[in-house]
């Protein structure tokens, strides 16, 4: 086994979730703000500091906006929206 240390400054955790009955983050925008942070994270050059993940259930479902997490601040984002991201660069770019 090699272990290997990344040198990003960030970890970006997007929830995703899809559930068949229920709420969940693929329902309300999870989906389309992870991409549009990868999207974002590429343009402006931070593919080697900042690595943003698709994830599964982080366990705040709701109807409103998708669950984010940035490390290492264990910084938590509940019902984040698409119009929102602004503060979640922010927060990445701080």
């Amino acid at each position: 086994m090699e272990i290997t240390k990344l040198n990003y400054k960030k970890h970006v955790f997007v929830c995703c979730n899809n559930r068949e009955e229920g709420e969940c983050c693929s329902n309300v925008g999870g989906e389309e703000i992870y991409y549009k942070l990868k999207k974002i994270v590429n343009e402006n050059g931070l593919t080697s500091s900042v690595y943003i993940t698709r994830t599964k259930c982080l366990g705040f479902c709701n109807n409103k906006g998708t669950t984010i997490v940035i490390y290492p601040e264990g910084k938590w984002f509940l019902k984040v929206k698409e119009e929102e991201i602004d503060n979640i660069i922010n927060c990445i770019n701080s």
